[in-house]
């Protein structure tokens, strides 16, 4: 049987994103579940008005969630939960190729509609070219290592056995913190309005190979 060596090689390449992904939701605690629908439907169509009005296409935003459901509360001196009413709640998710809007968007959801914001997250498309890049220089960091192992024993590295990708992934360079409950609202109230910026996405790919190895 002959010898082989297994290797991971790995690679990192920097990637303007391709899109964004925001997460508005409204919601509303009333005596009644009609009252508290009828509240977060109205706040709900407000959001599609400030959408609509930021010339942003319908089939860029997804309703995500819509519920209604009791609340309770637990009660010390009675030992049991109490009932405070109904809560609804809608939430809608958005995708922009160009984060543009978005200062704007955060600004009128929270003013107009009292939304609470989630995001935003940015993503690189399956076919941005900052993908293959990766998976060609983790390739070439494979083939350098298994090249490394088996020259340091005394061997030539032999034809390739296998290949497997475990995948790629991405992540901000720069984090930024999520924009959600009082520090949105802080943000959208500050003049001027802010700013979002993408900023770059790091991609990285791992590939694992295995080569024959022939004795020098």
């Amino acid at each position: 049987m002959a010898a082989t060596v297994a290797v991971r090689g790995t690679a990192r390449a920097n990637a303007q994103p391709d899109e964004v992904a925001l997460d508005l939701s409204v919601d509303y605690l009333d005596r009644t579940a009609d009252a508290a629908l009828a509240e977060v439907a109205r706040r709900g169509n407000e959001l599609e008005k400030i959408l609509t009005e930021l010339g942003i296409e319908r089939n860029r935003w997804t309703t995500t969630g819509a519920t209604v459901r009791e609340e309770t509360e637990w009660n010390d001196k009675t030992r049991q939960h109490v009932h405070r009413g109904y809560r609804a709640e809608n939430r809608v998710h958005l995708r922009l190729a160009d984060p543009q809007p978005l200062g704007t968007l955060i600004s009128a959801a929270v003013a107009r509609a009292n939304a609470e914001i989630s995001g935003p997250s940015w993503s690189v498309a399956e076919d941005n070219p900052a993908r293959l890049e990766a998976c060609r220089a983790a390739a070439l960091n494979a083939q350098a290592r298994a090249e490394a192992y088996v020259a340091a024993l005394g061997a030539r590295l032999g034809a390739i056995v296998s290949i497997s990708e475990p995948g790629t992934s991405f992540e901000p360079i720069h984090r930024e913190a999520p924009l959600s409950g009082a520090r949105a609202m802080a943000l959208a109230s500050a003049p001027p309005a802010m700013e979002i910026h993408a900023g770059e996405m790091e991609v990285r790919a791992t590939v694992l190979v295995t080569y024959t190895v022939e004795q020098g």
